[in-house]
């Protein structure tokens, strides 16, 4: 998308723990409601410290990263390509589809490793502008759905970057237009006032978050 200035992005930070810190560990305290009992798959997963919160509620829990530097005795150095299909029940990814280069494939093989479902986080455009030299590309809450919609049912979240304060939106084409409105040059302005006096559960928060049930296993 051309207002993304995709072609300026570079691909990944240049340490290997740059953005891997305990920052976002509230997004994986919400996702533990996803994962209780069941097998989990944390995709980029970095220093696993979001690992260390799954599994105190998870059947079991493993992560993926492609940095050697990463290693270690649950986190599988590999490329999704090459992890089989439905080996674990929920695929959990904190801020990572920014910086891939095919998000499209990406959500696909998160669904296709699935039993149950996936969930993940991403900066909300409408806030951040896609302005981390890091970030290939940001998306509106409209965008993040039509991403997603086609692997399975998409229940759309709002929150601080933290995941220290979490909402559920109950009402997508009215959150959908509220951003819009935050976007376009006239109505910008009063959108942000707007924004600043409603309760939490109507605002634009900075980042967005979905879990997405994945169609059952065919049986026979």
């Amino acid at each position: 998308m051309e207002r993304q200035g995709v072609i300026a992005k570079q691909c990944g930070d240049e340490s290997a723990v740059a953005g891997r810190g305990p920052g976002q560990l509230e997004w994986y305290r919400f996702a533990t409601r996803f994962v209780r009992q069941r097998s989990v798959l944390d995709v980029g997963c970095g220093m696993g410290k979001g690992l260390e919160v799954l599994r105190r509620v998870a059947g079991s829990a493993h992560g993926q990263d492609l940095d050697e530097r990463l290693r270690a005795p649950d986190v599988r150095i590999t490329d999704l390509a090459d992890i089989p299909d439905k080996s674990y029940d929920v695929v959990t990814t904190i801020d990572v589809v920014e910086h891939v280069q095919v998000p499209e494939q990406f959500v696909r093989d998160l669904a296709r490793i699935a039993r149950v479902g996936f969930f993940l986080t991403t900066p909300n455009w409408t806030a951040s502008r896609c302005v981390w030299p890091y970030h290939l590309r940001e998306y509106t809450p409209r965008e993040f759905s039509k991403l997603l919609e086609p692997c399975g049912k998409v229940s759309l979240f709002k929150g601080e970057s933290t995941g220290s304060m979490v909402h559920e939106v109950r009402f997508p084409r009215a959150f959908y237009l509220l951003n819009d409105l935050r976007t376009w040059p006239v109505t910008a302005f009063g959108a942000r006032c707007f924004n600043r006096v409603v309760p939490g559960q109507f605002k634009i928060f900075s980042h967005l978050a979905a879990w997405v049930t994945v169609p059952g296993i065919r049986q026979g």
